[in-house]
C-alpha cells in the first residue's frame, strides 16, 4: 500500500520552518511533544539496502535549504527532484522527502513535496504532520489520496488538523501516533507496527 502524502507549494519554504511547524502540528494532533527530527542528505542505497549513512544537516543548513523552488531541468527530463530523509532517532522511524518540480506539466504550479513514511504508525503520523506543515507554510494544498483520512477528500491543512486531532493529552509519542492512525478504521489495522523500535 502506497501512503505518500503530498503538499503543493505556491512558494518555497525552508527545511527548518517545515521541521518546527511539523513538530508543532504533531503536538496539536497528538497532545504530546514530538521528539527531535533530523534531516539527512546524500544517504545511499543499493537494492533497497542502505550502504551510506549520508550527512546530517546542521541548523545553518536547515535554515538555508529550501523546497518548493524551481529546480533547473536536466536534459531530456520533464521533472526534477531533490531528496532528503527525515529521521526520528527516538523511535528508529523516518520519512523520505522528495521535492519535485514538474516544470509546468499542468499539475497545479508543478512544485510538490512528497513525504513517504516508514510503514509504521510513527512514520505515518510524522509524514502527515510534515505534509500539513509544508502545505500550510507554502500556501498550498495537502493531498492525501492513499490514506484518505478525511472523506470527502479535503485539501485545507487547517481543516485536516481540526478534524483529525486526538482529544486530550498524551504521555508517550509512539502510543499517540498509533492512536492517531487507528482512528481511521478503514485502514484495518495497517500499519501493523507502532514504531521501528
Amino acid at each position: 500500500m502506497s501512503v505518500d502524502i503530498v503538499a503543493t507549494l505556491a512558494e518555497p519554504v525552508t527545511l527548518d520552518a517545515v521541521l518546527r511547524s511539523g513538530r508543532q502540528i504533531l503536538f496539536d494532533l497528538l497532545g504530546v511533544a514530538a521528539p527531535d527530527l533530523v534531516v539527512v542528505a546524500d544517504r545511499q542505497y543499493q537494492q533497497s539496502r542502505r550502504i551510506g549513512e549520508g550527512r546530517r544537516l546542521v541548523e545553518a543548513e536547515l535554515r538555508a535549504t529550501t523546497i518548493g523552488h524551481r529546480i533547473p531541468a536536466a536534459e531530456n527530463s520533464f521533472a526534477e527532484s531533490i531528496h532528503f530523509e527525515i529521521d526520528v532517532p527516538a523511535t528508529g522511524d523516518g520519512v523520505f522527502l522528495m521535492a519535485i518540480d514538474h516544470q509546468g506539466d499542468g499539475l497545479d504550479d508543478g512544485r510538490h513535496a512528497v513525504f513517504a513514511p516508514y510503514r509504521t504508525c510513527v512514520g505515518v503520523g510524522v509524514a502527515v504532520a510534515l505534509g500539513l506543515a509544508t502545505a500550510r507554510l507554502g500556501h498550498g494544498q495537502y493531498i492525501d489520496e492513499q490514506i484518505k483520512m478525511v472523506s470527502p477528500t479535503e485539501n485545507d491543512p487547517e481543516d485536516i488538523i481540526h478534524r483529525t486531532r486526538l482529544s486530550g493529552k498524551g504521555e508517550d509519542f509512539a502510543v499517540q501516533c498509533e492512536k492517531y492512525v487507528r482512528q481511521f478504521r478503514h485502514l484495518n489495522g495497517w500499519p501493523q507496527d507502532r514504531a521501528m523500535h
